[in-house]
């Protein structure tokens, strides 16, 4: 299946570049064309000025321009067109990238961090090679904002979660969608602060627009009226000063204002122009799964579109842009009182569509996020599967269960189960043989699992949950705190969390690292049994045999699994399959030995 999903970008990359190629002809040949067109547009109006009564010569010249224009629409339409295929063509050609885990270069995700610290670092959510950096196909800021948050947030609603399911598996089915909505996406690039800019504009207090309304009426007639006088001769043109004193001095007025709203929307043109396309994507397109239909149906208001609505903004806030340009702004606004125009233009828009903004940004943002999922779903058709949601406490059952973020080609799977409350696995087992890949790999399914994304796994049955971790403790100089009073402060955190929230899952690697043998053992136990009392489900993972005896004194809770290391041929193998039992294998002294380091 793999090579099948290669095949079908690589497809896709072949009859691309072919498109492209064929498009660039094209352009080369509308480029000669404009060349021919505009010299025999100049060459036969100059001949007609040399014989200004051969009128044939005038003919012939607009018939010219008449073809030399038209050649620059065409251009421009191809040109737009070649800068489409190129860009679903990278898209292609990164997926199949993607399909060898080549990803390294893509966005990290690492300004999120601060969402979920320890989570997002226990489990690489952001960072290099982390799980953001592989999913993340957004094309928007405020999905790519939603994106992060939802992958490392535990959501608790089954019903939300099976809605997801499926609407995540249908996007999955419409390759040719995601494509070119990712394509749309690509053509601009927003800035860090236009969503925040939005808002706010949209914040602002309604005024009262009737007296704009009435100087966009009366000013912009009262100017044609005077300029017709003056062409009559009841004025001199000297009088024309009298307007432009006039309109300045009300533009001045207004100036302030004006001001304040370019401030905040200058500039922005171009992003809902790219909004506008994904927008009528998502408007024009047929789902069948209740959560997307749900989702377009907030693009349709009283029988208004959200794409039309939009359209009309990104058209108004390329005429705002105007004002960049000193001359055509200065000319526009003493004939016609432009920015004022466009202004009260504006104020309409807001006062139409203030409340239904956040909902089509919304609904744009939803199908930004789930196209991350969905093609994750179907780049790895053969390894994933949509978890199941059971009916218990607590219970989390994985048939050959592995590392998405792991090639399938070094990937190893393992079977798990852990049901009832409370619950300990306590997993064994020398350095390197698995343990904390293990953690990581159940606790990075389980955000896709509650997220309604397929998982890597052949089966997979789960209880939505909290998650809980304390694997990569971090001291703090600006704190004065070192690592094994950090490592306090967060177990605490846990139980506080934990006591408050029966049935979260806490997973723990190797804690305690901070202080001697005995206290260490002495702390985890205590820990354990803690956790116990207050109905947790645990899965630790440790060198400390001694921890394991805990299954004696808590039969029906406590369960010990493995991972073991085998020595052949002066050579350690390690298989990463996780057992029933107890580690009896060590490895360091080995690999001490073996690196020259001890005798």
């Amino acid at each position: 299946m793999q090579n099948t999903i290669a095949d079908f970008y690589n497809d896709k990359i072949l009859t691309l570049e072919s498109e492209i190629k064929k498009i660039r002809r094209y352009i080369t040949y509308l480029y000669l064309l404009r060349l021919f067109t505009f010299i025999s547009f100049a060459s036969f109006l100059i001949i007609f000025f040399l014989h200004r009564h051969d009128y044939l010569y005038l003919i012939l010249s607009l018939t010219s321009l008449v073809l030399f224009l038209c050649a620059v629409r065409l251009d421009l339409k191809y040109d737009h067109k070649e800068k489409f295929l190129s860009n679903k063509l990278q898209i292609n050609k990164n997926e199949v990238m993607f399909l060898e885990h080549q990803y390294h270069e893509r966005e990290t995700g690492d300004e999120y961090n601060y969402l979920n610290p320890h989570l997002a670092a226990d489990f690489d959510v952001f960072g290099k090679g982390s799980l953001f950096q592989y999913l993340n196909r957004t094309s928007t800021k405020i999905g790519k904002a939603i994106f992060a948050k939802r992958l490392c947030q535990s959501q608790m609603d089954e019903n939300l979660i099976r809605e997801r399911q499926l609407a995540i598996e249908e996007l999955a089915g419409k390759n040719d969608f995601i494509q070119d909505f990712q394509t749309h996406g690509m053509f601009f690039t927003e800035n860090d602060n236009e969503s925040a800019n939005l808002h706010s504009w949209l914040n602002q207090p309604a005024e009262k627009n009737n007296f704009l309304r009435l100087l966009c009426i009366v000013v912009p007639l009262f100017n044609a009226v005077w300029i017709a006088l003056i062409v009559f001769g009841v004025f001199t043109l000297n009088s024309i000063a009298l307007i432009v004193f006039l309109n300045i001095f009300i533009i001045s007025l207004n100036f302030k204002k004006i001001q304040k709203a370019h401030s905040l929307l200058g500039k922005t043109a171009k992003t809902f122009e790219k909004y506008t396309a994904l927008i009528k994507m998502v408007e024009e397109t047929e789902f069948k799964s209740a959560y997307l239909s749900s989702v377009r149906q907030q693009l349709f208001h009283n029988g208004n579109k959200a794409g039309d609505s939009l359209s009309s903004l990104f058209k108004l806030l390329n005429k705002f842009d105007l004002r960049y340009n000193i001359i055509v702004s200065f000319v526009l606004n003493t004939l016609l009182l432009f920015d004022i125009q466009v202004y009260y233009r504006l104020i309409k828009w807001k006062e139409k569509n203030k409340d239904l903004v956040f909902l089509w940004l919304d609904a744009l943002s939803e199908v930004d996020v789930l196209i991350g999922f969905s093609t994750f779903a179907f780049n790895n058709q053969k390894s994933v599967c949509y978890p199941k949601i059971s009916d218990n406490e607590f219970e989390i059952r994985a048939m050959a269960m592995g590392h998405p973020l792991l090639h399938h080609s070094v990937r190893v799977c393992n079977d798990f189960h852990i049901s009832g409350t409370p619950a300990v696995m306590i997993i064994t087992g020398a350095n390197m043989a698995g343990k904390s890949t293990f953690l990581r790999t159940l606790s990075v399914n389980l955000l896709l699992a509650m997220n309604g994304a397929p998982v890597c796994a052949k089966d997979f049955l789960f209880k939505p949950c909290e998650i809980l971790s304390s694997i990569k403790i971090q001291d703090s100089l600006t704190n004065n705190e070192s690592y094994f009073y950090a490592e306090l402060l967060r177990l605490k955190d846990i139980i506080t969390h934990a006591k408050a929230n029966p049935g979260t899952l806490i997973i723990l690697d190797e804690i305690l690292r901070g202080t001697n043998t005995k206290d260490k053992h002495l702390g985890s136990l205590g820990l354990l049994e803690k956790l116990i009392s207050i109905n947790s489900v645990v899965i630790i993972a440790t060198h400390d045999l001694a921890i394991a005896e805990l299954e004696k004194d808590y039969p029906e809770v406590v369960a010990n699994h493995c991972f073991e290391v085998e020595l052949m041929n002066d050579q350690l193998i390690f298989d990463y399959k996780l057992k029933k039992g107890i580690s009896q294998k060590l490895n360091a002294s080995f690999l001490m030995r073996k690196m020259e380091i001890i005798n």
